[in-house]
């Protein structure tokens, strides 16, 4: 019982970083912000066994790394896309649901290096990011986990709206 407690408070401080980095509006801001919170939410899975998404953390710390240092290397991405395959692979002990922090990477890696200028887009995918990251963090009694994600796709999404009814006012 107190794994799935201290695995919890971990995924507190993710919370907390991830909703910064939703309201952030600069690229550099939102990716050096969602470092930290992948660091959270690392130690957290480590300590609930999660491990397909550990693994996935390491990688999305190491991707939004490249990302902000302007890693445009097609090797560097796609190297980071590979082992973020593999070892989601490599550390899956969760069966089919394991394979939610490994899509949820794919999905992201993909975006950070497809749509580099692109705030927009990037916190669109970050939501659906989000989004799988809570049924996962479900699934290993990371409650907190889970309720974050939500709570962050939501603060991205209201966000991403209030942008978009900004833009819409500045057109006119």
């Amino acid at each position: 019982m107190n794994d799935i407690l201290v695995g919890n408070v971990c995924s507190l401080g993710a919370m907390v970083t991830d909703s910064i980095s939703g309201t952030r509006e600069k690229r550099s801001e939102i990716l050096a912000i969602q470092m930290l919170s992948q660091v959270f939410y690392g130690v957290g899975s480590i300590i609930l066994k999660g491990y397909s998404s550990t693994a996935q953390n390491v990688v999305a710390i190491l991707r939004n790394l490249a990302a902000i240092k302007n890693g445009r290397s097609r090797a560097v991405e796609w190297t980071l896309i590979a082992l973020g395959v593999v070892l989601g692979v490599a550390f899956n002990n969760r069966g089919l649901l394991g394979w939610l922090p490994v899509v949820a990477n794919l999905e992201y890696s993909v975006a950070v290096f497809r749509f580099r200028d692109d705030e927009r887009r990037l916190k669109l995918v970050f939501l659906v990011n989000m989004l799988m990251y809570s049924v996962f963090s479900f699934a290993i009694l990371n409650f907190v986990g889970g309720a974050a994600n939500i709570f962050v796709a939501v603060t991205t999404a209201v966000s991403l709206l209030r942008s978009t009814g900004s833009k819409s006012k500045d057109a006119q």
